[in-house]
This record gives structure tokens, C-alpha cells and sequence, in this order.
């Protein structure tokens, strides 16, 4: 089954990622680097050396200054996009389930990256990195990314910092979009500083069932930890649901503030979005 719908890849068409940093890669693609190449983008000017494209020579600049110069461009390049999709357990829960809405999430950031040439590469992760998928490429590739993702299952405990120093990196700049619930025993804080330290240009996206943010539930219920097995019998009260609100609010100010101090780009998102709303409140902007 896709992931998803053609009339959900028909809505991505419209969108583009918003990346605000230059990037180092070594392939041709839509995104910005610091080397100078010959782009449509004009960057800066150097004295004409033999050897140089006479096309490249400003004549503009030669009758100012009688000296012969060059025109520099911005050379564009892809950028590689990593996907960090959380597929611990406690992602399996929700109507619709939050591993689904991430799914649906990871699928659609792919496929924008993708139109955009840009190098996708897929790591589902829980306590360690299950594998580094990529890179893909075209936008025929989405095809791959698609089947890649259904095939995933939701599996053990969740721990981003363990789960990022397991796997190797390649050296340079890129983008690194980690979709989670942030509901995690730890590692969230270290590993979002570990991505800055590997001069990534970090999206969070929390992903949430509507039930978690406020529930509904009422009387005695029995609480069970998807990752621990821990179990908990409570009896819910308005005052106890308050209770736990106030407290989901503190968790993820906290976040917000960690993300505010690190320069990483924030967003809370439930289960229950369209999948290109999602994208909007998150990683891309409108054209």
C-alpha cells in the first residue's frame, strides 16, 4: 500500500523545502554552496587569467577599468537531506497512529527533496541507526523511498543520542529533519547538539496523537508503557487531566527552549493533519 495518495503527490508539486543554509555537496542541484561555479546566480568578480571563458569576461568592467575581469557565480549543489524517522514503539499509538503520520511525513519531505534533485537518504532509528538508505536522487526514485518506508515497523526503545553516534558520517553540511514524538527516556537534547555538531541545519518535527496533547478518557483506566511494559492503574479526574496537560505543556516548552537555544527550527504537529499541512507548519514554505 502507498504511502502516500496521488492526490496527496499532487498537492507536494506546489511546495519546496525552506533551507537557509549553504551546503558543500559535490553533485549538481538546487541548493546553494559556498564554491564559486557557474550557476545563473551572479556572486563576485575576479581579474582574467589566461585559460578563462571569454564569455565570462564583464566588458561593462573592462571599459571602467581597463583591466579584464571575470564574473563568479554561485554554484548550486544538492543537498543532502537526511530523514531521522523515530520508529520506537511508543510511535505506534493514536487513531491515526503517530508511525503513520510520521511515515506519511517522511514520504512527503522526500518527495519535494527529491523534485528539488536533492540527495534523500532515509534512517529510521529507535536505540541505534537500522540502516542508511540512499541516496536517492530523481524523483523516479520515490518509488523506492515509498516502498522503503511501508515496509518499516515500529520496534524497541528510542534514544536519538545512542541512535546518531552508531552510524557513520561523511564529512560536510547538509539537512537532517528528525520526526519524533520527543516522548523519549533520553538522548533528545545531546543528539539534536550531536547533529549541530556535525554542521547540520536541524528540523524537529514532534508528531503527536490528539489524544496525548488532550485526552479523553475518563474513570479507571490502566496506563501501559509501550517501550518499558511498565504498567500504571490510575482512576482520571478533571483534575488529573488537568494535571497531566499542564505537564505535557512544560515538556515541550522545554523542548521549544532547547531547539530555540541550538537554532534548530521547531514544530509540533498531531497525527490527524493532512499530510501537506504538516509540511507547512514544518520543513517547507509555500511558492
Amino acid at each position: 500500500m502507498k504511502i502516500l495518495t496521488n492526490e496527496d503527490l499532487r498537492k507536494l508539486q506546489s511546495l519546496s523545502l525552506q533551507i537557509n543554509l549553504p551546503v558543500s555537496g559535490q553533485a549538481t542541484g538546487n541548493r546553494k554552496s559556498r564554491n564559486k561555479g557557474i550557476s545563473a546566480e551572479f556572486s563576485d568578480y575576479r581579474e582574467y587569467t589566461p585559460g578563462d571563458d571569454f564569455r565570462r569576461i564583464d566588458w561593462n568592467a573592462y571599459g571602467r577599468f581597463n583591466r579584464l575581469f571575470v564574473k563568479l557565480y554561485m554554484e548550486e549543489r544538492e543537498a543532502p537531506v537526511r530523514i531521522f524517522t523515530d520508529v520506537s514503539l511508543s510511535m505506534d499509538y493514536g487513531s491515526p497512529s503517530k508511525f503513520a503520520a510520521a511515515l506519511r511525513l517522511a514520504a512527503a519531505i522526500s518527495y519535494i527533496s527529491l523534485l528539488s534533485y536533492d540527495s534523500v537518504y532515509i534512517c529510521p532509528w529507535n536505540e541505534k541507526v537500522l540502516g542508511t538508505y540512499g541516496p536517492f536522487r530523481n524523483q523516479a526514485a520515490y518509488i523506492e523511498v515509498d516502498s522503503l518506508l511501508s515496509g518499516l515497523k515500529a520496534s524497541g526503545k528510542s534514544n536519538l543520542y545512542n541512535a546518531l553516534r552508531s552510524m557513520e558520517w561523511k564529512p560536510g553540511r547538509g539537512i537532517s529533519i528528525v520526526i519524533t514524538d520527543g516522548l523519549l527516556q533520553g538522548g533528545l537534547e545531546e543528539g539534536l547538539k550531536y547533529l549541530k555538531y556535525k554542521n547540520q541545519d536541524v528540523f524537529l518535527c514532534l508528531i503527536l496523537s490528539p489524544d496525548e496533547m488532550s485526552p479523553s478518557v475518563n474513570d479507571a483506566v490502566e496506563l501501559i508503557d509501550s517501550e518499558t511494559g511498565e504498567r500504571l492503574e490510575i482512576t482520571v479526574s478533571d483534575v488529573l487531566i488537568k494535571k497531566y496537560e499542564e505537564a505535557m505543556k512544560r515538556h515541550l516548552a522545554k523542548i521549544r527552549e532547547q531547539c530555540r537555544k541550538l537554532g534548530i527550527q521547531h514544530t509540533v504537529l498531531t497525527a490527524d493533519m493532512p499530510v501537506d499541512l504538516m509540511l507547512k507548519n514544518s520543513v517547507i514554505r509555500n511558492l
